[in-house]
C-alpha cells in the first residue's frame, strides 16, 4: 500500500481552474479535486477525468475518505508518537526531499504545461468535430503530462549532476573485480562532498536482494556495483540540489511529508490492530478450494489441493485483510462527520 501510494507523491499540480475546489471532507480534513483526479490516474490533477464513470469517481472519493479516517484514528491512538513511526519517517526523509524538489519544479512549469495541453486539445477538436472541449483536454492532458513530466525529471537529474558532480573510482572498481582485498571503509564514489564507501555499496546490493546471484558474489561484480552506485549518486545529487533550492521548510516538503505520514500511519494501524488477528486455517483453504473448484482445472483435470494450497492461502489472506479493513473503515464512518460536495464531484 505504502509503496504504491508513495510512487504518486511527486506528481505536481498545475493552476488549472477547479483543481483546488473541495470535493469532500472527513472530520473537517479536506480532499480537493486535484487529489481525487490524481487518485483516478490523471497526472497533475488539473484536467477533468471525463472518461471515468461517475460511480468510479464516487468509489475513489470514498476510498480517500476512508484513508483520512484511518490516519486520524492512528493519530488518536498515538501511533504517530512511536519509535516505529519516527524510524520510518527518518528512513524516507531523503525521498521526501527529492519528491518535494520534483513537485516544486513541476509547479514552476505548470503554466507552460497547461498551455501545451490546451494547444493539443485544440488540435484534437479540429481533427474530430464531435469531440467536446472537456474530453479533448482530458485526452490531451494524459498525453502531454506524461511526456512533460518525464522531460522535467530528466532535466532535473541533469541539473543535479551538474550542480553536485558524481564520481566513481574506476580504479577501485577494477581492483574489486580482480578480487583484490578492498576495505569496507574505502571511498568508492562521491557526489559533491558526499562520500560512498565500498561497505555501503555492498549493503545496498544486499538490501535489494542482489548480494549474490547463483554462485556469483555481486559485491565483487564491477558492473553491478557501478549500477547501484549510479542510482545512489543520482539520489544524493538530487538531495544536494534540493538543499540548494531551499526545499527545507518549503510548502512542497510540508505537503509531501503530510501525505507520507498518512500512508505510514495507515500501514502501522493495519499491522498493529486491524489485521493482527487474521489467521487463515486449513478449513478456510478447503472451503475456498471447493467453492472455486472450476478455477483449479488444467487440461480438463482437477488440480490436486496440495499443489495449489499456498496459492489459495494468499488469495484467502488477501480477501480477509480487505474485508477487515473495510469493516474497520465502516465503523469509523458511523462516528465521523463526512461531507461530499456533489456539484464539485460532477466536475472531477
Amino acid at each position: 500500500m505504502a509503496a504504491a501510494a508513495a510512487c504518486g507523491l511527486w506528481m505536481g499540480c498545475s493552476t488549472a481552474d477547479g483543481k483546488n475546489e473541495i470535493v469532500g471532507t472527513a472530520n473537517g480534513e479536506e480532499i480537493r479535486v486535484a487529489e481525487l483526479r490524481e487518485f483516478l490516474g490523471v497526472r497533475s490533477g488539473s484536467t477533468a477525468a471525463s472518461d471515468i464513470p461517475a460511480e468510479k469517481k464516487k468509489e475513489a472519493l470514498d476510498r480517500l475518505i476512508g484513508g483520512r479516517l484511518l490516519a486520524q484514528e492512528a493519530r488518536a491512538k498515538g501511533l504517530d508518537n512511536t519509535e516505529e513511526f519516527r524510524a520510518q519517517i527518518r528512513q524516507n526523509e531523503q525521498d521526501l526531499w527529492i519528491t518535494a524538489l520534483f513537485r516544486k519544479e513541476i509547479d514552476a512549469k505548470s503554466s507552460d504545461i497547461d498551455k501545451e495541453v490546451k494547444a493539443e486539445a485544440k488540435k484534437m477538436m479540429e481533427a474530430d468535430k464531435k469531440l467536446t472541449e472537456k474530453d479533448a483536454e482530458s485526452r490531451a492532458g494524459k498525453l502531454t503530462y506524461d511526456m512533460k513530466v518525464r522531460k522535467i525529471q530528466e532535466e532535473l537529474i541533469a541539473s543535479a549532476k551538474k550542480e553536485v558532480p558524481p564520481s566513481i573510482d574506476k580504479a577501485l572498481l577494477e581492483r574489486i573485480g580482480k578480487k583484490e582485498n578492498v576495505a569496507d571503509d574505502a571511498v568508492i564514489a562521491t557526489a559533491g562532498a558526499e562520500k560512498v564507501s565500498y561497505g555501503e555499496a555492498k549493503r545496498m546490493l544486499q538490501a535489494i536482494g542482489g548480494g549474490s546471484h547463483g554462485s556469483e558474489d555481486l559485491s565483487r561484480n564491477p558492473t553491478a556495483i557501478e549500477r547501484i552506485l549510479d542510482r545512489e549518486l543520482t539520489k544524493r545529487a538530487l538531495l544536494g540540489l534540493a538543499r540548494k533550492q531551499g526545499i527545507e521548510g518549503s510548502k512542497w516538503l510540508a505537503e509531501i511529508r503530510k501525505e507520507m505520514e498518512r500512508i505510514l500511519l495507515i500501514n502501522i494501524l493495519a499491522e498493529k490492530e486491524i489485521l493482527k488477528g487474521i489467521v487463515v486455517t486449513d478449513k478456510d483453504l478447503d472451503a475456498t478450494y471447493k467453492e472455486h473448484a472450476d478455477m483449479f482445472v488444467q487440461n480438463g483435470k482437477k488440480i490436486p489441493f496440495a499443489q495449489v494450497k499456498e496459492q489459495i492461502r494468499g488469495f484467502v489472506a488477501t480477501n480477509m485483510k480487505r474485508k477487515a479493513i473495510e469493516s474497520y473503515v465502516e465503523a469509523l464512518k458511523k462516528k465521523a462527520k463526512i461531507t461530499v460536495n456533489e456539484s464539485v464531484l460532477a466536475k472531477v
